[in-house]
């Protein structure tokens, strides 16, 4: 999946700024996809000269102008056909450096490894509390941009991203038991 993928089905929905873009990639997806606002607009440049999007300057009276962007018949049939089409890899790869870190644990002290487990563990609770947040922006977005249909999906990917943080405060508490009797340490 690339991010003009996802820049494309957001604005299936509605046209929007690339700010507005940012904040459904930080409040609606940011549990399986995540952005930063120069990448966003880096790509929404490309995606202009490529036909995909077409950008309006919106003047507005004593604020900034504003530059509102939405998807083009072209971006739609790119759209469309991302989404039929069946990826070569299904399986999630990706990189973490918490688990690399882990991974090398018994090279430093076991106090060294459960600060960082337990200030993992502060962190995914913070994402979980988050996560659980979203089901009222999702039914906000839906009444301004989607339907129930949309919602519905919408809500199946967040309640993955809710499930999979839980079983990873499972594992931290599987984790942080086995360093703290770990008798090699």
């Amino acid at each position: 999946m690339s991010l003009s993928h996802a820049i494309l089905g957001i604005l299936s929905y509605r046209p929007m700024t690339g700010y507005n873009l940012k904040e459904v990639f930080d409040n609606a997806i940011s549990h399986f996809w995540h952005a930063h606002l120069s990448q966003i607009y880096r790509e929404l440049s490309r995606m202009e000269d490529e036909g995909l999007v077409v950008s309006e300057v919106q003047r507005r009276e004593g604020r900034p102008d504003r530059k509102v962007y939405r998807i083009t018949p072209r971006g739609r049939e790119k759209f469309q056909s991302w989404l039929v089409s069946f990826p070569r890899n299904l399986a999630v790869r990706y990189n973490d450096e918490f688990l690399l870190r882990l991974y090398f644990g018994g090279s430093i002290g076991r106090d060294e490894v459960i600060f960082q487990v337990t200030k993992y563990k502060k962190e995914t609770e913070e994402k979980l509390r988050h996560l659980q947040s979203l089901y009222q922006v999702i039914d906000d977005f839906a009444k301004k941009a989607g339907g129930p249909r949309d919602r519905l999906y919408w809500e199946m990917t967040l309640d993955l991203g809710i499930r999979l943080t839980r079983t990873h405060l499972e594992w931290i508490e599987d984790v942080t038991e086995k360093i703290k009797t770990d008798i090699h340490s």
